[in-house]
């Protein structure tokens, strides 16, 4: 499957960024021009996509890349998510930054705490319950609301546990781990710090998992007849195009647990 999204929100005076999805499962090669990307297919079939119209990549390990397009993409701050066959992130690519942005130093003074672990699972377990009230008020506004019982079974088994119903198709969770690397590009910010005695603290996975959560509690069995993959990854692009604002708020949050952390230890 090779998908570009349609993308809605982007300037008025140029053509939207959208999503590439390449999620084939026949073996395939990526190359790069001067200012595109060039898919090679079987029987010598070309796909050619400029950067300037692609926001982040998705693709599977059946996807070959050059040197030369994983410079491209580097240089042209556009990161790159591989998932396995279960939806699942491999890995990425992030372009480098050369000079930290004050969100960015915030973390890493967070990260010399000792028992940041502790302060930040705290977060977490906020964050979550947050994202719990806020999808049980719009199920609620929709007429299909929890009862005061089912609330509070979620809430054991989510906020406490991390333990969601999973409504939404396996690659979902890899789509959310890319959308959330998109995002913390364009803040500045690692997918990944390292912190107080070799400790590490995978931002994107946690911001990923967050709406990952939020996606199948939103969703309910909405996607349970969209089997094709294309289907599949416009309805999550609708999806996130809806709820936009949400990383922000939770960066947002994030960055005053931050700050307020540092004052009180220091």
């Amino acid at each position: 499957m090779t998908t570009l999204t349609r993308h809605l929100k982007a300037p008025a005076d140029q053509p939207p960024r959208k999503p590439l999805y390449l999620m084939g499962t026949a073996a395939a090669r990526m190359d790069a021009g001067a200012d595109h990307l060039i898919l090679h297919k079987g029987a010598g079939s070309l796909m050619r996509f400029p950067l300037a119209r692609v926001c982040r990549v998705i693709c599977t390990r059946h996807l070959t890349w050059s040197g030369a397009a994983l410079a491209l993409c580097l240089g042209r701050g556009v990161p790159i998510t591989w998932v396995d066959s279960h939806g699942h992130a491999l890995g990425t690519t992030q372009s480098h930054y050369d000079q930290p942005l004050p969100f960015a130093t915030l973390i890493e003074t967070y990260l010399e705490l000792p028992d940041w672990p502790r302060r930040f699972a705290d977060w977490r377990a906020h964050r979550r319950l947050e994202t719990l009230v806020t999808c049980a008020r719009r199920a609620a506004e929709g007429g299909h609301g929890l009862d005061a019982a089912g609330f509070q079974e979620l809430k054991r088994s989510y906020v406490y546990n991390g333990e969601h119903p999973l409504a939404f198709a396996a690659g979902g969770e890899g789509w959310c781990h890319a959308l959330a690397l998109d995002h913390l590009h364009r803040e500045g910010l690692q997918a990944c710090y390292w912190g107080f005695n070799a400790s590490r603290l995978e931002l994107a996975a946690e911001l990923a998992a967050l709406l990952w959560a939020e996606l199948n509690l939103d969703c309910g069995t909405l996607p349970a007849a969209a089997d094709q993959g294309s289907v599949l990854a416009r309805l999550f692009e609708g999806w996130a195009h809806q709820r936009e604002g949400r990383l922000l708020q939770h960066l947002g949050d994030l960055k005053r647990h931050l700050a307020r952390e540092i004052e009180a230890w220091l």
